[in-house]
């Protein structure tokens, strides 16, 4: 392919974007450029590459490419070196699969040299890949969940408002890489959120800056953060952490949303005629993003867990991250209790019918809450260590 710039006909505004093609070779030393069109904001990004074996990518080089795209608020663009896309592609970075991969060759150098050669990559293989590095980087997420219940417990709010800052840091960098191609390394929440205005309205508007509750959460937020660093004292309130948490939540359940959103399209671009679920929640997203067994065929239909019975009755299984979490909603299930059995003659009490039938409900849903065969497991465990001991000393 010589140095010309070549845009399929079929593509829409292809006359305007071989114009913007050519503004952007003519102001900035491309190896590579790529362009994928799709129907979501912004429309169309521009995927350009630059040898920086001689080129920086500073404001020198960005300057004048912002003065081109700056007057096509559905089209923007992302500058990267080759050796960076070559080694993302091959860890399964959504971003090239759906932009390059899958996307078009508008123009190319064939005097330049770079390692990134998408035209060489199978979607096939690089999808599941995709899937695959996703389901380990929310998994990060989640284990920095483990130290939040406790800190909640104790009362340490600052060390709980820490936990969610860096849960939610973690998800709007996997966020950041998918959508932008790279991760933004800051530690202020406004900066990932202002990163993602113009390609994720959902995320980058998590704290509203137009609401002052959403800005002085998010100020909280980013002092906890400090005070943590730095070990120094400041008030918060659990009415605040509550809140944070469920911006968390709010957070990591629209980045799997959109997650699920550009693996569809990637599916739709490669032809392929693989399931892709049609709502968007969590439990659809781990059979999406963590069954590999269901790229092979489609999924069979199943009966929602609620539903799953036995001859006796119901079956309502519940899940818990660890045996911590386990202990610590029995040990509150407990509190519970004993504040109802100290207080069944108080007004509070008053509310609640038969205040001792639900007490006996919530006792004997602890009963079957207890871990029994794990007891056992745990005095072997004992025993077999101090019989190492006693071998060692």
């Amino acid at each position: 392919m010589n140095n010309s710039i070549q845009i399929k006909q079929s593509v829409p505004l292809a006359g305007l974007l071989k114009e913007i093609t050519e503004k952007v070779v003519e102001v900035a030393p491309m190896h590579d450029v790529y362009i994928s069109v799709g129907n979501t904001a912004p429309e169309t990004i521009f995927t350009l590459f630059v040898d920086t074996t001689f080129t920086r990518i500073d404001n020198d080089l960005l300057e004048p490419l912002n003065q081109v795209f700056e007057d096509y608020l559905s089209i923007t663009y992302n500058v990267f070196s080759g050796d960076y896309a070559a080694d993302a592609i091959r860890k399964g970075n959504l971003y090239f699969i759906e932009h390059c991969v899958l996307g078009q060759l508008a123009y190319t150098n064939t005097e330049a040299k770079t390692n990134f050669h998408p035209e060489s990559e199978q979607p096939s293989i690089l999808i599941p890949r995709a899937k695959k590095q996703f389901k380990r980087a929310m998994g990060k997420v989640d284990g920095k969940y483990t130290t939040f219940p406790k800190s909640l417990k104790n009362e340490k709010y600052v060390d709980a408002a820490y936990t969610l800052h860096q849960m939610m840091e973690q998800l709007f960098k996997i966020a950041e890489e998918f959508i932008l191609g790279k991760q933004l390394f800051a530690k202020d929440i406004s900066e990932h959120q202002t990163a993602l205005t113009h390609y994720a309205p959902g995320i980058a508007t998590l704290f509203d800056t137009k609401h002052e509750e959403d800005v002085r959460l998010l100020e909280l937020l980013h002092s906890a953060y400090l005070a943590f660093r730095h070990k120094n004292h400041l008030d918060i309130s659990r009415a605040d952490i509550e809140k944070l948490l469920f911006k968390t939540q709010s957070l990591r359940r629209e980045t799997e949303r959109i997650f699920i959103e550009a693996l569809a399209r990637c599916y739709e671009k490669a032809g392929s005629h693989q399931t892709i679920p049609a709502k968007k929640d969590r439990l659809e997203l781990e059979h999406t993003v963590n069954d590999e067994a269901g790229q092979e065929s489609p999924p069979q239909p199943k009966l929602p867990k609620y539903m799953l019975t036995d001859t006796e009755g119901y079956v309502c299984n519940l899940k818990f991250s660890s045996y911590f979490d386990l202990f610590v909603v029995i040990e509150d299930l407990i509190e519970i209790s004993l504040h109802t059995l100290y207080n069944a003659d108080s007004e509070n009490s008053g509310f609640v019918r038969n205040p001792h039938y639900h007490l006996v409900s919530v006792l004997e849903l602890i009963k079957k809450l207890l871990p029994g065969d794990t007891g056992q497991t745990l005095t072997e465990l004992n025993d077999y260590l101090n019989a190492v001991n006693d071998l060692n000393e």
